[in-house]
């Protein structure tokens, strides 16, 4: 269920995107046999081209595992929360900026629809990529235009995890990206381009079913 719309406008978004993007550093494993003490004592022998962690090592937990347990900010109360608080919850999420052209159009389609999206017990949820943008400054574009829905900053690591879990183009915001997560924080619906009134009110009512 993925339509990609690729937007107009500047190819800043790209550069924007990009101090997002989680570099992963992979190293080559070692092709000779590796040895490694147990708890005990005793050595065990590695097959070639493996390794054995030891007892003390963790496997390193990415942000990516733990998205639903970031806190973000309400730019209006300045309270914050997170998506797994949410729990019970619909909740849809749109990356967008200020300066968005796009992301301007695709909210007056939410305002125009949010009645129906508050209605069907929907979080609907701006969620601000552009770290140059103060959540002060989300505030007032809110209340400016009239959305009434809520709107929060993304911290770098959330910005990170979101862009490990969907790819670069999630922070890619002309491309007006949506994600559905349904009550249990599972994701139900990702997709990029223009969503009229009636065909998002349909998928999040599909997604509250």
């Amino acid at each position: 269920m993925t339509y990609i719309r690729r937007p107009s406008g500047r190819a800043i978004t790209l550069l924007f995107a990009a101090p997002f993007i989680a570099v992963a550093c992979t190293s080559a494993a070692d092709s000779e046999t590796s040895d490694s003490a147990g708890a005990d004592g005793t050595v065990e022998v590695a097959a070639e081209g493996t390794q054995v962690p030891s007892a003390e090592t963790e496997t390193p937990i990415s942000a990516a595992d733990t998205w639903l347990d970031i806190e973000l900010t309400d730019a209006a109360s300045g309270e914050t929360f997170t998506l797994a608080s949410l729990e019970g919850e619909v909740v849809a999420i749109e990356p967008m900026a200020i300066w968005c052209s796009n992301c301007k159009a695709q909210q007056d389609n939410v305002k125009s629809a949010f009645a129906d999206i508050e209605a069907a017990g929907v979080r609907y949820i701006s969620l601000g990529v552009d770290p140059n943008e103060s959540l002060g400054a989300l505030a007032k574009y809110a209340d400016r235009r009239g959305y009434e829905w809520t709107f929060a900053q993304s911290p770098t690591e959330f910005s990170r995890a979101i862009n490990d879990i969907f790819g670069a183009q999630i922070l890619s915001v002309p491309s007006t990206p949506l994600i559905v997560l349904d009550g249990s924080g599972e994701i139900v619906y990702q997709d990029f381009g223009f969503h009229g009134p009636d065909a998002l009110v349909k998928i999040l009512d599909e997604a509250a079913a």
